[in-house]
């Protein structure tokens, strides 16, 4: 993805979001932000101090930026253009003393398939990181219908199955990284290829698996959750995949739906509709290789922070409170080292 293209992000109504008369739920429990953006394509901007702002509203005390193409170089190399962003996630981290750890650990991006080429780029993302760089995300999100896929800003078929993106990721494991990974529910068999390819690598499947919701896939939700809890059985089936529960209001996936209402949606509307999806995440990988994410500040334009991590507590509230603070804290911390 070009560094200066800038993902489509509803305009977030600070306002509008103030209406919700949420207040936080037990239990009272550590929780950590598994998938956080700092960026300024939003209106308006979103760094560390808005971020931290919305995290204490919910008691968040810890959080892992995810690379957004956020702040890349403008010259040198093309291939450590992206370093630039670990070096932003880093200064934010760091912007003022704060009771919320920001960018905590720090998951960057780099072109897996420059092959072992790419080792040097690795090298460059953990200098730049100053002990916070974890890994990087790909973004394998593909789809033929314009209205799901990325187009030109996207990548082709079976990116992540390519002979050289293999080497890549042969590379990412050897240093110890670990690997996000993004892609849409009509790919998750290609996800299950990979993850039995290095089974050593840890890969943090992003979103709940991407179950597409626009486009072709607008009007047949059924057959999409079918077939996205069949990918979703055979990629849990591979116990080096984690998967992050979050990203319910991207505009693709469209689960929590963001048509105009006169006050934010409540916590347990928000559980109502997410419900079907983490029950069988829940089922299909254990609380122990499940995780919260807020997938802030793109689904910020749907529900405030402390309604979505009351949402989650409501969906996981028949869980043991190990199995609760497993999802909330204890595995990120885990396959983030924070």
């Amino acid at each position: 993805m070009s560094k200066r293209a800038k993902p489509h992000v509803h305009p977030v109504d600070e306002a509008w979001l103030a209406l919700s008369s949420e207040t936080r739920i037990e239990p009272d429990i550590d929780i950590v932000d598994s998938h956080v953006h700092l960026w300024d394509f939003s209106d308006p901007n979103y760094f560390a101090d808005s971020y931290i702002r919305d995290a204490k509203s919910a008691g968040i005390s810890s959080s892992v930026y995810v690379d957004c193409t956020m702040a890349y170089r403008e010259d040198g190399p093309v291939e450590l253009e992206p370093v630039g962003e670990v070096e932003f996630a880093y200064a934010q981290a760091n912007t003022s003393p704060h009771d919320v750890s920001v960018a905590a650990g720090i998951i960057g991006w780099a072109d897996l398939t420059l092959g072992k080429g790419v080792g040097h780029v690795l090298d460059a993302l953990e200098v730049a990181g100053r002990g916070h760089f974890r890994g990087i995300r790909t973004r394998a999100t593909y789809d033929p219908d314009t209205a799901a896929g990325y187009g030109a800003l996207g990548v082709g078929p079976s990116h992540i199955l390519r002979n050289d993106f293999m080497l890549g990721a042969e590379q990412l494991h050897a240093q110890g990284h670990v690997l996000d990974l993004y892609a849409f529910h009509t790919q998750l068999n290609e996800v299950a290829d990979l993850a039995r390819a290095f089974p050593g690598l840890p890969i943090i499947l992003n979103h709940i698996g991407g179950p597409l919701g626009v486009g072709r896939y607008a009007d047949i939700g059924e057959r999409v959750f079918a077939d996205w809890a069949q990918g979703m059985t055979d990629v849990a089936s591979c116990p080096n995949v984690q998967v992050k529960i979050c990203g319910f209001a991207i505009s693709r996936i469209a689960i929590v739906p963001l048509h105009a209402r006169e006050r934010p949606y409540s916590s347990m509307e928000v559980a109502e509709f997410c419900k079907p999806w983490v029950d069988h995440c829940l089922s299909a990988f254990g609380a122990q290789r499940c995780m919260f994410g807020s997938n802030f500040p793109v689904d910020k334009v749907a529900t405030p922070m402390l309604t979505l991590v009351n949402a989650m507590k409501h969906l996981t509230s028949h869980l043991s409170h190990s199995d609760r603070q497993d999802f909330f804290a204890s595995n990120a911390r885990r396959v983030y080292k924070i």
